[in-house]
């Protein structure tokens, strides 16, 4: 299937020298902030930049993003969802549950006495260690 590309006619780009949008040397800086003025008149400047990122583009200015917004904007755009806090969001752990090895634990971390099914759990997950090598039961 071939791309819709009708937008890039529409360009404010179109007819100027593309050296313009590929800065290098010590004066890039400058090279991209005239890229970026061009960009900044220019109709279809989403539909450009969503190009760029889309195919993979890793070079030059487009729809005013220099490769180093073009580059970032990828890495968020493929990145988990993540909370208001900007850490990725993680499923909430299940409770400990009595009669569980990590119910026993639970009972430790509070100080409190393990009653009898968490200590059976925790007496049956220390004999599969020694037998087995882990403490989880056979699936």
């Amino acid at each position: 299937m071939i791309p819709n590309l009708d937008w890039q006619d529409r360009a404010a780009c179109v007819g100027l020298d593309s050296r313009v949008f590929y800065a290098n040397g010590k004066h890039a800086r400058e090279q991209v902030n005239a890229a970026r003025k061009v960009c900044a008149a220019c109709p279809v400047r989403i539909q450009c930049a969503a190009w760029a990122i889309q195919t993979g583009e890793k070079w030059g200015v487009w729809g005013g993003m220099s490769q180093k917004e073009l580059r970032q904007k990828r890495v968020r755009d493929r990145a988990p969802r993540t909370s208001a806090s900007g850490k990725p969001k993680r499923k909430a752990p299940e409770p400990a549950k009595c009669g569980t090895r990590s119910g026993y634990q639970k009972h430790l971390r509070e100080k409190t006495a393990p009653c009898q099914p968490c200590r059976q759990a925790n007496t049956d997950a220390d004999n599969r260690l020694r037998r087995t090598g882990t403490t989880k039961a056979a699936a």
